[in-house]
């Protein structure tokens, strides 16, 4: 649908909240430590289960882990114990569209967008997973390959704060066609954008959501679903595409227009979803998103 202009925001006041690397990570790790401790982990399984040591057979073991060889040369019954493999590869690709730059609360999209990958890279970090980063317009703008440590999240969100797109437009589809293509082995791959993508990605989503673990995070602002009651007729401009469209924000039939197409805008995106097994992390620019991200682990935990 047509977007409010990215004007709300200066082009070089990227995160509208001003907030330097230091302060994202400090923010970002307290949220982490106080409030996604043990969801991550709870949710992100690793790849399986690894051969640890044996042990005596005791009564009531699955005779199926039995270890002949050693049993053969003791004498006596032992078994193999297994660990879950953790190490799991994470990849957060975040939108740098020009649509994302949009906000009419304390910060913009993209700077929203900006603490959530901060918060889940550490969260992956904290749980001895590696975590890398694309960023993405129409094309892509950046890849941090995937590493762990403090030190590499501190880059990801440097390069999170710092990235100048080059384009305003966006592409779904490139972002998950380089993930596919630089991203052989499964991950689990967090896709942050707000979805206004006028280019056709459901077959891209769908070619990536086969090989990975796909976790949409659909980041929207509030007036991009309802506007106020002005009084007066608006000309709204999509912020990439700079096609524009009146309503008449003084009318009830103009505020229930509005309104309309920003739900079935929403629908279609969530509907591109399902048609995949995917359900996405809503996130609204001036909400709670942690209370969100830990919803949906706390969903997908019941459900595994």
């Amino acid at each position: 649908m047509a977007l409010p202009s990215a004007e709300l925001w200066d082009d070089d006041d990227v995160g509208a909240d001003d907030l330097s690397v230091r302060d994202i990570e400090l923010k970002a790790r307290r949220l982490v430590t106080d409030t996604m401790a043990g969801q991550y982990h709870a949710v992100f399984k690793g790849r399986g289960m690894s051969f640890d040591s044996v042990r005596a057979y005791q009564p009531g073991d699955d005779v199926r882990t039995i270890d002949w060889n050693v049993t053969a040369r003791t004498g006596d019954v032992y078994i193999k114990q297994y660990v879950e493999e953790r190490e799991l590869t994470v990849l957060v690709a975040v939108d740098l569209s020009a649509s994302m730059r949009i906000g009419t609360r304390d910060r913009s999209k993209r700077a929203m967008a900006a603490e959530i990958a901060a918060v889940l890279a550490l969260s992956a970090v904290a749980n001895n997973d590696r975590v890398g980063l694309v960023l993405f317009s129409d094309r892509i703008e950046g890849f941090v390959p995937p590493k762990k440590s403090r030190a590499h999240v501190l880059r990801i969100i440097h390069e999170l704060r710092s990235a100048r797109p080059s384009s305003p437009h966006s592409r779904i589809d490139v972002a998950c066609d380089y993930v596919s293509l630089v991203q052989r082995r499964r991950a689990v791959v967090f896709l942050v954008s707000d979805f206004d993508c006028s280019v056709e990605w459901q077959r891209s989503l769908g070619v990536v959501a086969r090989r990975h673990d796909v976790v949409p995070v659909a980041v929207r602002d509030p007036i991009e679903r309802e506007l106020a009651d002005l009084g007066m007729l608006l000309r709204i401009e999509d912020a990439e595409t700079g096609t524009a469209m009146l309503f008449d924000a003084g009318t009830r039939a103009g505020l229930a227009a509005y309104r309309q197409r920003a739900l079935v805008a929403k629908v279609r995106t969530e509907q591109r979803f399902r048609a995949h097994g995917l359900a996405d992390i809503a996130a609204e620019v001036g909400a709670d998103y942690l209370k969100d991200l830990v919803a949906y682990f706390r969903r997908r935990a019941m459900r595994q």
